[in-house]
């Protein structure tokens, strides 16, 4: 259930409000909620969830707007809460089983799981029960607001050892998808969409990619964007499969027939 007070008005820092100050300040206080990522936190121990709330909700930037002791409240609820992104505690009974479930009945539901143990066995089931992002049970309270915010979006940081099994599982899982697609003759990659597609492998975003190379970010993103289409792949991992692939059968690279300096990749 929604904790009682939460669907009160506040202004940050000075506790709730009066009629006549809400009358005053409601057009700044709209504008800030615009702007503020709204968060339900999820966690069977109530003073947990509170205490979380309390804290999160001394950054401006964040919103709370509920507080549930399991995902099935929160799915159940009517009308359902309008938040950003939904914090699950990692310690919560079949955690993994029941974000799937939501996930299952809530496609466009964002979880993020919070205090996870940073190993590999449970970083990827939580993955594969289709959360966006985890928060390690590692994490200082001062870097909280950060993770949640990077995650939401879009940005993960892990350990190196987390970061190879996903890769690897990725891999396995992209080349049974890639196996079904029906083949197609040699396409020929310049030089930039070929670096491309090695830095893509060692897990660099296109901003990094742009870094690296030296190029605008506009640039390394029409890259990436000629690189999928000629590889025949939709997303970023399915690149690491097939420059795999072309490793394992060198005879499927070569170089351009034109004569540049370019490299060919053939789709198999």
């Amino acid at each position: 259930m929604r904790e009682p007070g939460l669907d009160l008005c506040r202004v940050q820092g000075e506790g709730l409000a009066s009629g006549a100050d809400l009358a005053s300040r409601e057009p700044d206080l709209l504008a800030t909620k615009a702007r503020q990522l709204r968060i339900v936190i999820v966690s069977e121990v109530r003073f947990r969830r509170e205490i979380l709330a309390e804290f999160l909700e001394r950054d401006a930037s964040l919103l709370v707007v509920g507080l549930c002791a399991d995902l099935a409240e929160l799915v159940a609820m009517s009308p359902p809460l309008q938040s950003d992104v939904v914090l699950v505690d990692a310690g919560v009974r079949d955690g993994v089983a029941a974000a799937r479930r939501t996930r299952q009945i809530k496609p466009d539901i964002r979880l993020i799981a919070y205090a996870v143990r940073e190993t590999k066995e449970d970083v990827i089931a939580w993955a594969e029960a289709g959360v966006i992002g985890y928060v390690p049970n590692t994490a200082a309270s001062a870097d909280l607001v950060r993770l949640i915010v990077n995650i939401h979006g879009g940005q993960q940081l892990c350990s190196g050892r987390v970061a190879a099994e996903l890769l690897r599982r990725i891999a396995a899982t992209e080349s049974l998808v890639i196996g079904r697609n029906p083949p197609s003759p040699a396409v020929p990659l310049t030089r930039r969409e070929r670096e491309a597609a090695e830095l893509i492998a060692t897990g660099l975003s296109d901003k990094e990619i742009a870094r690296r190379l030296n190029i605008s970010l506009a640039t390394a993103k029409l890259h990436v964007h000629n690189l999928l289409g000629k590889l025949n792949v939709q997303r970023r991992g399915q690149v690491v499969v097939r420059l795999h692939e072309h490793a394992q059968h060198p005879s499927r690279v070569r170089l351009d027939p034109t004569g540049s300096s370019s490299r060919s990749i053939a789709n198999p």
